[in-house]
This record gives C-alpha cells, structure tokens and sequence, in this order.
C-alpha cells in the first residue's frame, strides 16, 4: 500500500471514529462529520498539554518556540505575528467574548458564524506562512522547507508522503498556488481530500 494511500485511509477511519463516537456534536448541522474531524485535528496541534483547552501561550507562545528551533530569528518572529494575528481575529474575538482561552466547541461554534473576515484572513495567513517557510525565497518550497513547516505544526508522520499529497504536480517542489490551495481549502472544503493533510498528523 502506497504511503498517499495510508495516509488517506487513517483520515477515513478517524472520520468514522469521530463520527460514532458523540464527544462531539455539531448541533446546527452545519459541518460534515468528516470537518468535524479536520477542526479536531487542527485543535490538538496545539493543545499541547492535551487538557482539552488552548491557551493563548499554547497557540502562540509555544508555536513560536518551535518554529525558534527550525527557522532565523527574524522569521520565528514572523510566526510568532501571524499567530498572534490569528489568534485575536479568529479565537479572542467579539464572537468568543474575548477569551484567552478554547475548546474544541469553542472552536466549532466560531466556525458556525459567518465571519466577514474569514475568507480573505485565511488567503492572508496562507500567504504568509508560505513566505515565512520559504527560505531561499524562490517562491517554492522544497521538502527540508516544508519539513520546517510541519515541525511548527507538530507533525509526528513521514514527511514525504505527505509533501507529495500536496505536490499535485508531482514535480519536487510546492509552488505558492499548491501551498495555499491546500491550506485554505482545508478550512473550508467538507468532503476527504489527500491534501487536507497539509498540517501533518500528531500521531
């Protein structure tokens, strides 16, 4: 069995795990089970301490330590303002009633409302994590690049098959276009994609 199509199978059965089991409901209706399961495995990224709460240091203060131990100064830093950003704008918010801190329903229940932002706020964080992570700036990522990205992310998986999954060229390196079309669209797509691996996986 191909690593793409391991990768894909264990996304299916968390779908089915999240799915049977009812530690997490969506009561509007809105969301498949299978985004439901996107926006968990997004949540435990950073729920480091795996409490079932993230904290504003657990988002962007230990995210920056990490990136501080693959990347230059100035970009670690660079990481530390786009999560900073994305923190105030998409979990400390008047939506939230400006707390500092998640949960998983937290989290589900801001992606119910339509927030104006939303759209263009992801597009703009796509593009910058692209720049951050693209070292040579070339406008490509190469895998060592990506790797680097995936460390922040907390990846504990092989690195390249999940960077092919996103290479939808196949042609060794992530152009812009690849890097942001898996990024945004893993917000908002609802149905099992080989990129919505874009984060890496945990375990």
């Amino acid at each position: 069995m191909s690593s793409i199509k391991l990768i894909s199978l264990l996304l299916l059965v968390a779908v089915q795990t999240v799915d049977s089991s009812s530690s997490v409901k969506n009561t509007k209706g809105k969301f498949s089970s299978y985004y439901i399961t996107k926006l968990k495995e997004f949540f435990n990224i950073f729920d480091v301490d795996e409490d079932g709460v993230v904290t504003e240091e657990e988002y962007v203060g230990l995210t920056t330590e990490r990136a501080q131990k693959v990347l230059p100064s100035w970009r670690a830093m660079a990481v530390n303002g786009i999560f900073s950003n994305a923190f105030r704008v998409w979990w400390s918010n008047k939506y939230s009633n400006y707390e500092t801190v998640f949960t998983l329903q937290d989290m589900i229940r801001v992606h119910e409302i339509d927030m104006p932002i939303e759209t263009k706020e992801a597009a703009e964080i796509s593009s910058d994590l692209f720049g951050t992570f693209d070292i040579d700036c070339d406008g490509k990522l190469t895998v060592d690049e990506y790797s680097k990205f995936l460390f922040v992310y907390r990846n504990a998986a092989e690195i390249q098959p999940i960077f092919d999954a996103i290479d939808q060229n196949a042609n060794g390196v992530l152009d812009a276009d690849e890097f942001k079309s898996a990024h945004d669209l893993s917000w908002y797509r609802q149905e099992f994609s080989t990129t919505d691996i874009v984060f890496g996986k945990r375990y």
